[in-house]
């Protein structure tokens, strides 16, 4: 579950970067009132710049890497989002 004093460690960065690695496309939300997402994807290359910002995600739980240098957002990092933006992550469409 995630904690409420985890808003405060996560930067707008790191949330752009999670929506990022979901394929996260805002005109591909459903719904009025139950918002929702199904993401085509749940991966994210990191370059230099972002390293230290994934590894801080993971740190906090909401991100795992699976490899050298690639993440994916986990359950909590999803529910996170949710909780930021609003929209429910559905599992990826395969």
């Amino acid at each position: 579950m995630v904690s409420s004093t985890l808003y405060e460690k996560v930067t707008f960065k790191q949330i752009d970067d999670m929506k990022h690695a979901l394929g996260f496309d805002n005109r591909k939300v459903t719904g009025t009132k139950h918002r929702r997402y199904i993401p085509y994807r749940n991966i994210f290359y990191a370059g230099r710049k972002d390293i230290e910002d994934w590894k801080t995600l993971v740190e906090l739980g909401l991100a795992k890497e699976f490899s050298t240098d690639n993440f994916c957002v986990t359950a909590d990092g999803r529910f996170f989002l949710e909780r930021v933006t609003g929209i429910k992550f559905e599992e990826e469409s395969n």
